[in-house]
């Protein structure tokens, strides 16, 4: 008997991504209002309940009535995974296409993107194991992380800048509780429907970027962050919650817990806001056939528009 293959269903959307600060929420929804699109966040934090000042999470006023999917679906204390939000994302995308919408992904997690777009196995953790794995980690240097690194899994650490701690720890952690290297993880990854993605990266020159976060997290402390980490720690979470242990929310959650003023702390999370956003721009550099936009110059959504107008489904909405 011959073997047949199952059919492969194609989905398209369009990619907003870019770094930290750009205003990919902001032209996802113009976008949205002007092709009958809905949102699907592929944010690594905006998933999470009672995260909002910190994450940028776009209200409902600023939604202008356009549906947002994947955001406020997890609590805190729950662990989100590339391979998870790749599937939850396919859902959507499925759902919006059904009701014969468009689907515009909009993010800066570039790994999320890399896991929809490509396949990326997904990691299954035990969350009391995971939460015993990052309680030892805390007493160690991120030299000393690094150093186990390049004995349990030495091509992921060659990857790795010795100071990356995120990323060092979460390669650790995989090999602990699954006995399976991330690198190995990364080498069985599996594609589900096919993608078709009209990619555009939204940037800006570096200084002022740069000007833009520091502005922004000056805003953000204004705006209540502390109070809302107050609040989160407050329910039960805690700096080891997968939530909180991230950018700007750790150094708040780690200041209140020790009795610190938290605004101390301020211009670090600006000098880690920015480097982190030079990585995302050099992840997103590696994305194929992705149109780059600098959102300063006056012609940036005209060219973004010239670019999906080159889909027929789009010209009356875009001219």
């Amino acid at each position: 008997m011959p073997e047949h293959k199952a059919h492969k269903r194609s989905y398209f959307c369009i990619a907003i991504m870019g770094a930290t600060a750009t205003g990919k929420s902001a032209f996802a929804i113009e976008l949205a209002g002007r092709i009958c699109g809905e949102v699907v966040s592929m944010d690594s934090r905006q998933v999470y309940r009672g995260m909002d000042i910190g994450t940028a999470k776009v209200g409902l006023a600023e939604q202008q009535g356009i549906r947002h999917h994947l955001i406020d679906i997890m609590n805190p204390d729950e662990a989100n995974s590339a391979g998870k939000h790749a599937r939850l994302a396919r859902e959507a995308i499925g759902e919006i296409e059904a009701r014969g919408r468009i689907p515009i992904l909009a993010g800066g997690t570039g790994l999320y993107f890399r896991a929809l777009f490509k396949g990326l196995a997904d990691v299954g953790v035990d969350e009391g194991a995971l939460r015993e794995i990052r309680e030892s980690f805390a007493g160690k240097s991120t030299d000393e992380l690094f150093a186990d690194l390049q004995r349990f899994d030495p091509a992921r650490a060659r990857k790795l800048s010795r100071g990356d701690r995120m990323r060092i720890t979460r390669a650790l952690e995989v090999r602990i509780l699954t006995g399976r290297t991330i690198s190995e993880h990364f080498s069985n990854q599996t594609v589900g429907q096919e993608i078709d993605a009209i990619k555009l990266v939204l940037g800006m020159p570096r200084v002022d970027l740069r000007g833009r976060i520091a502005r922004r997290t000056r805003e953000m402390f204004g705006a209540g962050w502390i109070e809302e980490v107050r609040s989160l720690l407050a329910a039960g979470y805690n700096s080891l919650s997968p939530g909180l242990n991230s950018l700007g929310y750790k150094q708040i959650s780690l200041a209140l817990e020790s009795g610190r003023n938290p605004c101390d702390d301020m211009d670090a999370i600006i000098t880690l806001t920015r480097q982190y956003a030079k990585r995302q721009e050099t992840f997103f550099r590696r994305e194929e056939d992705a149109l780059w936009l600098d959102v300063t110059g006056e012609g940036f959504k005209r060219e973004a528009y010239a670019r999906l107008s080159s889909r027929t489904r789009f010209k009356n909405n875009l001219t």
